[in-house]
């Protein structure tokens, strides 16, 4: 099994960028667009140019059930269904041509609720390089399960395809993608005041907001009352055994792109 070698341009699409120094630190794919799911048993190839995975199927469709029938997986039993984790309370990760420095809080006092904010730092891009920070507030992940994984590896369409195994949903996110002036950027998940839906409205306001102070380079947030946002998710790739004694499993994809 060989790593990932992105072989990134200059050039290269902005959000390719992102992608890859977050897998570099993470050996897991970040999602440049959260508010569209990314849904765990999704298969498919890696659109080159973007590092987006570009979706054919998913393991849990009634168009699939015939290939689990026949890798001996029962499609109704627990077995098959995804398993959701406890939700964990953040997910901080930056590129490793960032460093998190102490934040001055007295400098942002003209912030509200600065101080108490859930989730804040302060980050130091080297300059000369583009970095890449990505949070994630109360993040809960919904993965395949072990004994599933491994019947899986015998359906031979998944072994041309990238499988979806782990997926990060989240209520709130913000992800940004430095240039290469070598920003320092602070960021904050605020509390905000509650606001009351409209009559005959059924969604929810979110009580939190983003807050950065970014002047430069890309950045996205989203805030919502529900774990909607899946900004980061695992692929892994199927492969034959080199020893055909060996039976064939799920692996960290090793394809260059």
């Amino acid at each position: 099994m060989h790593m990932w070698s992105w072989n990134t341009q200059p050039n290269s699409h902005a959000q390719r960028k992102f992608i890859e120094l977050i897998y570099d630190r993470t050996g897991k794919y970040a999602n440049w667009d959260p508010p569209s799911e990314i849904q765990v048993g999704s298969y498919g190839r890696i659109d080159k140019a973007t590092g987006n995975l570009s979706v054919e199927g998913n393991i849990y469709s009634d168009k699939f059930k015939h290939f689990l029938i026949d890798a001996g997986i029962d499609p109704e039993s627990d077995e098959h269904h995804p398993k959701d984790c406890p939700d964990e309370s953040e997910f901080t990760t930056w590129s490793k041509n960032v460093k998190r420095v102490d934040m001055n809080i007295e400098s942002h006092a003209g912030v509200p609720g600065i101080a108490a904010a859930s989730i804040k730092g302060t980050w130091q891009v080297k300059k000369g390089t583009t970095g890449a920070v990505l949070l994630m507030n109360n993040p809960r992940m919904k993965h395949i399960t072990p004994d599933a994984l491994g019947k899986l590896a015998s359906i031979k369409l998944l072994q041309t395809m990238h499988l979806v195994t782990k997926v990060f949903y989240c209520p709130a996110f913000s992800l940004y993608l430095s240039d290469t002036s070598g920003e320092k950027i602070t960021m904050a998940l605020l509390a905000s005041a509650p606001v009351v839906a409209p009559v005959g409205t059924l969604e929810a306001k979110a009580s939190m907001r983003w807050w950065s102070d970014t002047q430069t380079g890309l950045a996205r947030h989203g805030c919502k009352t529900e774990h909607c946002f899946t900004p980061l998710y695992e692929l892994l790739h199927v492969r034959y055994p080199r020893n055909r004694r060996s039976s064939p499993s799920p692996e960290r994809t090793g394809e260059q792109l």
